[in-house]
């Protein structure tokens, strides 16, 4: 999966940063314009349906028409920002939508260099491990305190339920009292 797409000169389209730069000009696309550009630029000179847009980008979920129609015009709206832009987004009448880009550019993907991380069996025994383990020459002290980490919600939760047990034994006190006094 690429995660960078050129779209002119010196141009890119970053996937997981949602962002298409120059070396002067950064614009950040929305969620959904991101989906739609990385679709089109999937598939360059050729037509995407609308079906399969609306698919990839809303799911099961059911949108209108309007709704991929202004996402492509907000995706039109940030890339008529650049100037050196070799691509543009075609709107192929009742199929769906194709992003024309220059040959020159096609075919280039600008893919950055993946981290090669390198598995070591590491065995240590447990001997090896105890005999490296040092002893602080002067007691460890315990700091008590108050646990923080119980979330404030269930502090006034159970500050509320102790409450209502108060003032209901409360009153139950004070019928019996009252009961008391005149029967």
């Amino acid at each position: 999966m690429a995660r960078n797409y050129a779209l002119g000169n010196q141009m890119v389209f970053d996937v997981l940063k949602r962002q298409v730069s120059t070396e002067t000009n950064v614009v950040s696309i929305g969620g959904r314009e991101a989906v739609i550009l990385k679709l089109l630029c999937d598939h360059v000179n050729e037509v995407v349906g609308k079906e399969y847009i609306q698919e990839k980008v809303w799911g099961k979920v059911f949108v209108s028409e309007t709704s991929l129609t202004k996402a492509i015009s907000n995706l039109r709206k940030s890339l008529s920002q650049f100037d050196n832009i070799a691509c543009e987004i075609k709107t192929i009448s009742k199929e769906g939508y194709m992003l024309i880009l220059d040959e020159s550019v096609s075919r280039v993907f600008i893919q950055e260099e993946q981290p090669v991380f390198e598995v070591k069996n590491i065995k240590q025994s447990r001997k090896s491990y105890l005999s490296n383990m040092k002893v602080a020459p002067y007691p460890i002290e315990r700091n008590l305190s108050i646990r923080t980490d119980i979330p404030m919600r269930n502090i006034y939760f159970l500050l509320v339920c102790f409450s209502s047990a108060l003032l209901a034994s409360m009153l139950t006190a004070g019928a019996i009292v009252i009961f008391n006094k005149f029967f």
